[in-house]
């Protein structure tokens, strides 16, 4: 039996690193690094443009006179589909109609793409209020950004050359663990002669 959130299970979690917080219409969001979700896509599908993205863009401007927004339409497309996006955005940054915002094409593009991977769970714990909770958020940052342990035996062992041993030895930072280390080096540096 097929199982329909395996692309959502793999995605749904958002490294806390990538994100702020942010004001949005009087709102506070969680605000996601465009970078980083177009990395996330890449990983599962492959290649921007290649493999996935948007396809027959249309801007209109009929609602920027009585609303101040300039609507996207497009499709977005991935190795396993495609579908539609409609998407707007102010084309003015103040309220007189007299200062064009110069990035607007940029931002309707880049929300149109957040919307677009959400409904494929792309950061759908943000979308589902998770990041609401300073809990979930730790949890993520200890998933995501705890350094891992180095085994440092195993690295020195792993060593195939001199060279290499003493390339391993040096991106061992000082601690007590690498003088603990000093005798194998030196049972190494014998048997790699």
């Amino acid at each position: 039996m097929k199982d329909n959130l395996e692309l959502w299970n793999k995605v749904e979690k958002t490294n806390p690193k990538y994100t702020k917080k942010a004001k949005i219409g009087g709102l506070e969001i969680t605000a996601i690094a465009p970078q980083y979700q177009i990395m996330q896509v890449t990983e599962q599908f492959g290649i921007y443009g290649e493999k996935w993205g948007f396809k027959d863009i249309k801007l209109s401007y009929e609602l920027v006179e009585k609303c101040n927004l300039v609507v996207f339409k497009g499709t977005f497309f991935f190795p396993n589909g495609e579908f539609e996006i409609i998407n707007s955005c102010k084309l003015y940054m103040d309220r007189a109609l007299t200062m064009v915002d110069d990035n607007f094409a940029k931002k309707i593009e880049t929300d149109a793409l957040t919307k677009a991977i959400s409904k494929l769970g792309f950061n759908a714990d943000i979308f589902m209020g998770k990041f609401d909770d300073v809990r979930y958020v730790a949890e993520m940052n200890a998933e995501f950004n705890t350094p891992k342990k180095v085994d440092y035996t195993a690295l020195l062992n792993g060593s195939k050359t001199l060279k290499e041993l003493g390339a391993n030895w040096s991106s061992i930072p000082a601690s007590p663990e690498k003088d603990n280390l000093a005798t194998l080096k030196e049972e190494l540096k014998l048997t790699l002669k």
